[in-house]
C-alpha cells in the first residue's frame, strides 16, 4: 500500500501540479520549496480524492509541510477506511 501512496502521490505532483521529478523529494516543502498556491492545493485535494479515495480539506493540505507529511496524512486516513 505504501508504495501505491508514494507513487500516486508523486505522479499527482509532476503530472496535476506540473512539478519535475527532481523538485518532488520528501523533504521538500509543499509550500516554500514547490511553490504550490491555493489553486494547485486544491486541485492536488481533488486529484488525492479521485486516485486515493481519501478525504482530505485544503487546510489539512496546507498543514502538510512537506511531501513526506502530505504522504503520512493519506497513509493515517488510508488506514483509518
Amino acid at each position: 500500500m505504501s508504495d501505491h501512496v508514494e507513487a500516486t502521490l508523486t505522479e499527482i505532483l509532476i503530472e496535476d501540479l506540473d512539478l519535475s521529478e527532481d523538485e518532488v523529494s520528501g523533504s521538500a516543502r509543499l509550500v516554500e520549496d514547490l511553490g504550490l498556491d491555493s489553486v494547485a492545493l486544491a486541485i492536488g485535494v481533488v486529484a488525492i480524492e479521485e486516485r486515493l479515495g481519501v478525504k482530505l480539506t485544503e487546510r489539512e493540505m496546507l498543514a502538510a509541510k512537506s511531501v513526506d507529511d502530505l504522504r503520512q496524512l493519506v497513509r493515517a486516513r488510508l488506514a483509518t477506511v
